[in-house]
């Protein structure tokens, strides 16, 4: 992995897209909602994702930022609907359609789109979510296709539970065990062997999941389906 990669992460302040910006080698910019991000953006804005300023000559971009939502569908509003289906797959389409001409122009350029295992399996109480990470899956290998002729390379890393602030606002977590969750460190070794490969050589999807698939409710926190539970990780 090259020391002189431009690399854009979003939601890079927290979690797996903190893990990715403090371990990660060369210049990195991280791009969310959070005053501490290098570039300010609110992803469920799409006018700001389209026009917020970006630095040049981005090499890999990390599309990491993401929401989780979960509940039966009937309880979740409009907003709701429109605000994980914004952030999760929307955001990533805006944003990369902005970026790949210039990324084309590059030697060697990534995307990695961070996904989960909720893009491979559907769940109840899950649907929304389920279908954004599983649109942003299709999207990911639609534009790896649409790629292959370039210097640009597509990939997809769908994460089992790992443990990170995404579950603070949720009924639910991992268990307490080290096998109950993935840890934000084994994504950034994902990532790293995905840049490490040859240019020739597309790492299409990698799936990680904890050894014990393990879920603990919170039976102490009473969770309700309204605007300020969306859980964001950006």
């Amino acid at each position: 992995m090259s020391k002189h990669q431009r690399i854009l992460v979003t939601g890079g302040t927290s979690g797996i897209g903190k893990a990715l910006a403090e371990n990660l080698s060369g210049s990195i910019y991280t791009m969310g909602r959070s005053e501490g991000a290098d570039i300010t953006c609110d992803f469920q804005d799409i006018h700001a994702v389209c026009n917020t300023p970006l630095p040049e000559n981005i090499t890999t971009l990390i599309c990491n930022a993401g929401m989780g939502l979960f509940g039966n569908l009937e309880e979740l509003s409009h907003a709701q609907i429109d605000a994980l289906m914004t952030v999760n797959t929307l955001s990533h389409i805006h944003l990369v359609r902005r970026l790949v001409p210039s990324l084309k122009k590059q030697e060697r350029a990534d995307i990695i789109f961070i996904g989960s295992e909720a893009a491979r399996i559907g769940k109840r109480k899950g649907t929304v979510y389920c279908a954004s990470k599983w649109a942003l899956r299709g999207f990911a290998y639609a534009l790896r296709d649409e790629c292959s002729s370039s210097s640009v390379n597509v990939s997809i890393i769908n994460p089992g539970m790992v443990r990170t602030p995404f579950f603070d606002t949720l009924s639910f977590e991992p268990g307490d065990a080290f096998s109950h969750a993935i840890e934000p460190n084994d994504i950034v070794e994902a990532v790293r062997a995905i840049l490490s490969m040859r240019p020739g050589t597309v790492v299409d999807e990698i799936t990680l999941s904890p050894k014990q698939h393990v879920v603990k409710k919170k039976s102490s926190l009473e969770k309700t389906l309204k605007e300020q539970d969306l859980a964001t990780l950006q």
